[in-house]
């Protein structure tokens, strides 16, 4: 049985080792992890049928900005 899911290692912008969770047949990277473990484990959790069986949506990866609103709301309601 073919694999749908692998880990490799790959150095980000600021020389960070990562571990890269890639997803076969969407081709794309579904998470990545400061150790080698735990992308092991979601790698072994992924093959058994967790998520989205090989398919994940690409919408469901996407980064949404995080934007920190206390100081706007502190100095309105203060």
């Amino acid at each position: 049985m073919k694999q749908l899911y692998s880990y490799y290692p790959e150095f980000n912008d600021i020389d960070e080792l990562l571990w890269m969770v890639y997803e076969q047949t969407s081709d794309q990277i579904v998470a990545q992890f400061f150790f080698e473990e735990d992308a092991a484990e979601l790698c072994k959790f992924l093959e058994k049928g967790g998520g989205f069986a090989g398919f994940t949506p690409n919408f469901i990866l996407q980064r949404v900005p995080v934007q920190d609103i206390n100081q706007n709301f502190q100095a309105e309601f203060a």
